[in-house]
């Protein structure tokens, strides 16, 4: 079967371009209506310290004059209680690489906390170019808003080109349009970055080995050449991308292509380089870094228990594990009804055509193994479909060939099917917003029978808008203090940065008047329980009636 006839090619690419405005424009404008989540207060506190070696490196010796360590920091306390350099410690571009002082600037792929390696704070900087006047947060949100933004333009791009408009326009609308994809997509933090990588990823390996002429027997050097990049980048996100190969060797393997094993072998030469140069922290021990790296994440049951409520039940990840079907059912409860079912199409048409357009199966491959890898035993299973949001990437390419073969069954109507299900999906985004994270399909009963499901409706903190912040502002007398069931450093942003005036510190002078919980009920202890039962609230943020946020007189107050 063949694909239907390639679109002019410069006219696909004015129109990539023109969806990479069209996403960054709407991307940028809905920005400010999404609170601060709970990871960002971590990530600017880290894009700090390596804001400042940066500043360092260019004169260290005006910088070591001039260099008072941080006295309050976003950035989590240090396991190893790692004190800041003295001056004399940073006064040149040597010193700037010594051990102990990459190990305070970078503080990154260690032990807890500091787990996650560099990639997604670097960039966050790409703000402190295009942006350097924007505040903090929406600063180091401009580096994964515009990544996000470009793979809109790249999945339209390779699909149309090959299977034609529609197509191009269901896979970028499915990666523009899902609601989780949408919403941590613009977070500064890392699960949009690595999501974007492997997408990336897959559209470069299909480049790379991708036939130009009947004598073409190695592959593409330019495209595998950036394929190694982006594995090595994905690796240096988060430690789900050190997974990403394996998909890639079994494709390679079922279709025994020697072009796909020669561009993993040179991918993975590449990746390992980009994987050290972009962590200083591992140059002066390029072994015992990755020995730290992995033992810190695969021990997080003995350093970071999370409670989750998932159909009712409380499990304590990764320590207790989540059913092993949890991940196909969160796909199916936080995905719109019609993208899933493009999807859904998209990957028949991967089975039915595995021999003649084997990208269908690598994109499948791909979906399978990401919602198998967080269904593994002693996997952390917090935060909803967070943990693989990659997934959903592989949704949007494959919903994209699921509208190719509806196009190609239905020529006509085929094309009004697609419209119609791309402009639901854009009005249940708009009517979840501005909290997209707690959307829940209608196939479900939306974000109310989610609820009576026993899901959890919120998680991230992401419900404390503006509105929240101003009532607290208006209501909390002199003299008062906000206290926060969990705290995450992202409170001490929004205090620093004005939105938040009240005291929020044990430390700071005052006495407690309110209290705020999260309707996250598997995090809940039992005293946030027994209040959320037996007390009031002053103010309560609400989503299609269901709360997602108290405001509670503080009962330390009484």
């Amino acid at each position: 079967m063949q694909p239907p006839a390639t679109p002019n090619l410069w006219t696909l690419r004015l129109w990539a371009i023109g969806l990479i405005v069209v996403s960054a424009v709407l991307m940028f404008a809905t920005e400010p209506r999404l609170s601060i989540v709970w990871d960002e207060g971590y990530t600017l506190g880290r894009e700090a310290r390596v804001r400042l070696w940066f500043r360092a490196l260019r004169d260290p010796s005006a910088f070591a004059k001039s260099w008072t360590p941080p006295t309050r920091e976003l950035v989590q306390p240090d396991s190893i209680l790692l004190d800041a350099p003295r001056s004399d410690q940073i006064d040149t571009r040597a010193k700037l690489f010594a051990p102990n002082v990459l190990a305070w600037f970078w503080p990154f792929a260690r032990e807890e906390p500091h787990g996650h390696p560099p990639f997604y704070a670097l960039l966050g900087l790409v703000g402190d170019f295009l942006a350097p006047d924007l505040p903090d947060l929406p600063r180091a949100r401009v580096g994964p808003i515009l990544a996000f933004s470009l793979l809109s333009g790249a999945i339209f791009l390779f699909l149309a080109k090959r299977w034609g408009w529609c197509a191009g326009f269901a896979g970028a609308g499915s990666w523009l349009l899902q609601p989780n994809l949408f919403a941590h997509a613009h977070y500064a933090a890392y699960d949009a970055p690595l999501t974007c990588l492997w997408v990336a990823a897959i559209l470069a390996f299909a480049k790379a080995i991708e036939p130009v002429g009947p004598a073409m027997r190695r592959p593409r050097i330019a495209w595998a050449l950036l394929f190694g990049v982006l594995c090595g980048w994905a690796a240096d996100t988060k430690l789900t991308g050190w997974f990403l190969p394996i998909p890639f060797l079994v494709w390679a393997a079922i279709y025994r292509d020697r072009k796909a094993f020669q561009t993993l072998l040179i991918g993975g030469l590449v990746g390992v380089l980009t994987l050290y140069a972009f962590n200083p922290g591992w140059w002066a021990a390029p072994i015992g870094g990755v020995d730290r790296f992995l033992r810190s994440n695969l021990t997080r049951g003995k350093t970071r228990v999370i409670e989750v409520m998932f159909l009712g039940k409380v499990y304590k990840t990764p320590n207790e594990s989540l059913p092993v079907y949890n991940t196909l059912l969160w796909t199916l409860f936080v995905t719109p009804v019609g993208l899933l079912a493009l999807a859904l199409v998209g990957a028949w048409r991967s089975l039915r055509l595995a021999k003649s357009e084997p990208f269908g199966l690598l994109v499948l491959g791909h979906w399978v193994f990401l919602l198998l890898l967080r269904s593994l035993p002693k996997t952390p299973g917090h935060d909803g479909v967070r943990l693989f949001l990659p997934a959903f990437g592989m949704l949007a390419l494959s919903a994209g060939l699921g509208a190719a073969e509806v196009v190609r069954r239905w020529p006509k109507s085929g094309r009004w099917v697609i419209g119609g299900i791309l402009a639901a999906a854009g009005v249940s985004l708009a009517l979840s917003m501005p909290v997209p994270l707690s959307y829940y399909s209608p196939m479900v009963g939306g974000l109310r029978g989610a609820t009576k499901l026993g899901m959890e409706p919120t998680y991230y903190w992401d419900a404390l808008n503006d509105d929240a912040l101003n009532w607290l502002n208006a209501h909390t007398p002199p003299g008062g203090k906000v206290r926060f069931a969990t705290y995450p450093s992202s409170w001490l942003y929004l205090k620093d940065s004005g939105r938040l005036k009240p005291g929020i510190l044990p430390s700071d002078p005052g006495t407690w008047t309110w209290y705020v919980v999260q309707n996250r009920p598997g995090a809940m202890t039992p005293s946030d329980r027994d209040i959320v039962a037996k007390v009031k609230p002053a103010y309560v943020v609400e989503k299609f009636g269901v709360p997602l946020i108290w405001i509670f007189p503080d009962p330390l107050a009484q």
